[in-house]
């Protein structure tokens, strides 16, 4: 079995460059671009990379962002003085990616949540509830109540206060 690559004249050329020392890197990349499309700027470029780097891996673009110390403590005290604020609206705040306070929420083992309005309970709300159950009832042992035209459909939840959703 042989280390071929390609075609015999490839190979015969691939031999020669081996043993032909002090080639110039562009009579390589101009015999390189005959054998195949290869532009003369992707040949340096590699080099160069090889040269810098010692590799010819694809480098990472965008290196992730580190928070600080000092933005990670920002975030914690935002949301200790505004605890209803949203994640969205404390990355906009600070200027710090929205994945990043999520980032910061979860390392203090804190949950993101939202606030749902719900219907709040007036004083006199009792006294209608029991009133409208009282004609229910009346209705029912009267006889006059279709229950086939009854439709139950409510499910909010009443408080007092605005709920926080996990």
């Amino acid at each position: 079995m042989t280390d071929s690559i390609g075609d015999d004249s490839t190979n015969d050329w691939l031999r020669r460059q081996n043993t032909n020392a002090g080639r110039s890197c562009s009579s390589i990349s101009r015999k390189i671009s005959e054998l195949s499309p290869i532009s003369q700027g992707t040949i340096s470029k590699i080099e160069k990379q090889f040269r810098e780097h010692g590799h010819v891996r694809q480098l990472k673009k965008n290196p992730p962002n580190k928070l600080s110390d000092d933005q990670r403590l920002d975030v914690m005290l935002m949301l200790e003085e505004n605890p209803h604020m949203s994640s969205r609206q404390t990355a906009s705040a600070l200027n710090i990616s929205h994945s990043s306070i999520l980032r910061v929420l979860t390392e203090n083992e804190m949950h993101p949540h939202k606030l749902v309005p719900t219907n709040e309970l007036a004083e006199d709300d009792f006294d209608r509830r029991i009133l409208f159950c009282e004609q229910m009832m009346q209705m029912i042992d009267d006889n006059t109540l279709q229950i086939e035209n009854v439709l139950f459909s409510d499910e909010s939840t009443f408080t007092l206060h605005l709920v926080a959703v996990t």
